[in-house]
């Protein structure tokens, strides 16, 4: 269940080394497009570095943190330089000018091999500098940070780091483990100080960020209320209590916007988002008091200018519904300038016409320097036409098409009966639908060839009724660890293809989710989930215009009863059905 490179002896060197020739290999579809090229310096040596192992266990998507380094397990890939700057007690300093995140998973062999992403994958990773503040962060897209020539990131070699993961595994696998994996292009600093870098600082800019430690927001269907399909947080989140969406606004974070308090101003010279399946764009926009009657930058639409947008490049033939994507960053001769007081913020956009999105992200690090050192810097006001010649102009990939985040096995015809075909099954049970060992007990299924069509069969209810679900794959006490989270989320009828990111897709007819039904525990894994290990859905009604028909001995026969279908979109092998009769 993996993008299979098999690497002789586990090194880290020798697993990229055979990723890079797997991704040429795998790449025509984007091979036109340019990709950002990293600086160069003679004295530039290229590190791998990893983690120790993580353990993953059975259906986990918990949000962990954990201690690290600059560069632990340091391996030269390329260059001058030798990994033991990074050893203990080093008192080097240099400039990260390149950060390339990445995750590879250990088999019993020792072999390393990048999970596929409808196996394993990447929710988020978050790495977090010595002055703690978030510097580098990646999903399944692993965009790679790529400072342009003359900038860096200024850290101690021997740095204490600190690591923001969520790691998720779509199954019930056990005995698995990983490395999470960052390459840096890492250039030292010299005696006297050089001049050929100067050193930046990061502004971590997020939609939904503090003082959720969990920062994501809900881009659902219903939600577009101009109908144009598409839904951007927070801007059209309503402020009429009254209307759909309205439910967002709490998660709105001030981390979305920065004013520039630096006396000297600043100058950006990188940014690239991060969204999730479903994301479109991260755009980054300022604003700067002109001389209207109000006194607030941006209170007037004439105060504000476009900087960037992040485009997200999908891959996959069905659009924004996968991980089969990658971002696109700023150009490599982009810089603006910018005064102090200037407030600049963020906006993502979902395309909310297929499906809805839970948890969904909208995140931007920027990378600036103090002041204006930059005589090729635009000023977005001063120079507005110019900047937005830049913003039109559009960003650049980082990389092309990653092998791994191609959703093969997603909407695969796996021969499973559609489950509004099948006869009846007794009715749900006063005391509702139990959650055990990753199985809906009535009227559950696992989406895999063979299922047996009995157990398919659809639970009854009457029309108006609820569902009530309790998850006993998570119990008040048990540890992050010994928990499955699993959610109740509607999907289209039937239903019943490959598992994947893009199927199931969060798109029935009614909408109802649970959310991540359990007890995180710890600051960190609490806002995950709902804190409880029970849901009931709301009432579900007979359709006349959509009855289930199925097949009797005398042929076809319409039933005055309509079949609701979903599924875990944590874990989305896992569907279910319920029929609602008109009784």
């Amino acid at each position: 269940m993996s993008w299979v490179r098999l690497v002789p002896g586990g090194s880290i060197v020798a697993a990229c080394a055979v990723a890079l020739a797997m991704l040429v290999a795998a790449s025509p579809a984007s091979a036109g497009e340019p990709v950002l090229q990293p600086a160069t310096y003679p004295d530039m040596t290229t590190y791998s570095c990893r983690t120790d192992a993580i353990d993953i266990h059975p259906g986990q998507n918990i949000n962990d943190f954990s201690t690290t380094k600059t560069c632990p397990h340091a391996e030269v890939v390329s260059g001058p330089g030798s990994a033991d700057v990074f050893n203990a007690g080093s008192d080097a300093e240099g400039y990260i000018t390149r950060f390339k995140p990445s995750m590879l998973e250990i088999k019993p062999s020792g072999k390393l091999v990048t999970p596929s992403v409808w196996d394993l994958h990447l929710h988020h990773v978050v790495w977090i500098a010595p002055d703690g503040g978030p510097t580098f962060a990646s999903g399944e897209e692993k965009t790679i940070a790529t400072m342009p020539q003359g900038y860096g990131l200024k850290v101690a070699a021997d740095g204490n780091w600190y690591i923001n993961q969520m790691l998720h595994n779509l199954g019930a696998s056990d005995n698995r483990q990983v490395y999470l994996t960052w390459e840096i292009d890492w250039v030292p600093e010299t005696t006297p100080a050089r001049t050929d870098i100067i050193g930046t600082k990061v502004r971590w800019m997020d939609v939904a960020g503090a003082p959720q430690l969990y920062p994501v927001f809900d881009a659902e269907k219903g939600y577009d209320l101009d109908g144009d399909g598409k839904w951007t947080f927070p801007d059209d989140v309503p402020t009429d209590p009254s209307l759909p969406g309205y439910e967002e606004r709490s998660k709105i974070s001030g981390s979305r916007q920065w004013t520039v308090n630096n006396n000297n101003g600043a100058t950006l010279v990188f940014a690239a988002g991060h969204l999730h399946p479903g994301g479109e764009d991260v755009t980054m926009r300022v604003a700067r008091d002109g001389p209207d009657a109000g006194s607030t930058a941006g209170d007037d639409p004439s105060e504000i200018r476009d900087l960037f947008r992040s485009d997200a490049k999908y891959y996959e033939p069905a659009g924004a519904v996968s991980w089969d994507v990658a971002i696109r960053a700023t150009p490599r001769d982009w810089r603006i300038s910018l005064k102090k007081g200037d407030k600049v913020f963020i906006n993502v956009t979902y395309d909310v016409h297929k499906a809805s999105w839970y948890e969904s992200m909208g995140i931007m690090p920027v990378s600036w320097t103090p002041g204006h050192p930059d005589p090729n810097a635009k000023d977005p006001f001063d120079d507005d036409a110019a900047v937005q010649a830049m913003f039109d102009e559009g960003g650049v990939l980082t990389h092309r098409r990653l092998e791994e985040n191609i959703d093969y096995k997603a909407g695969k015809n796996l021969k499973l009966p559609n489950p509004r075909k099948l006869r009846s099954a007794k009715r749900v049970p006063k005391s509702g639908i139990d959650i055990r060992s990753f199985t809906y007990l009535n009227g559950g299924f696992t989406a895999q060839r063979g299922f047996p069509t009995d157990l398919m069969k659809p639970p009854t209810i009457k029309s108006g009724q609820s569902v009530l679900f309790t998850n006993l794959d998570a119990l008040p006490g048990e540890t992050n660890e010994e928990q499955a989270w699993h959610s109740i989320t509607s999907c289209r009828a039937p239903c019943n293809k490959g598992s994947g990111i893009g199927y199931p897709l969060a798109n029935g007819p009614v909408k109802f989710d649970s959310g991540q039904l359990g007890y995180g525990q710890g600051v960190w894994s609490a806002g995950v989930t709902t804190g409880s290990n029970q849901y009931t859905t709301p009432a579900l009604y007979y359709n006349k215009n959509n009855r289930d028909t199925i097949k009797t001995r005398k042929g076809k026969r319409k039933l005055k009863a309509t079949t609701y279908t979903y599924f875990c979109r944590i874990h989305p092998l896992m569907r279910g059905s319920i029929r609602v009769v008109n009784k």
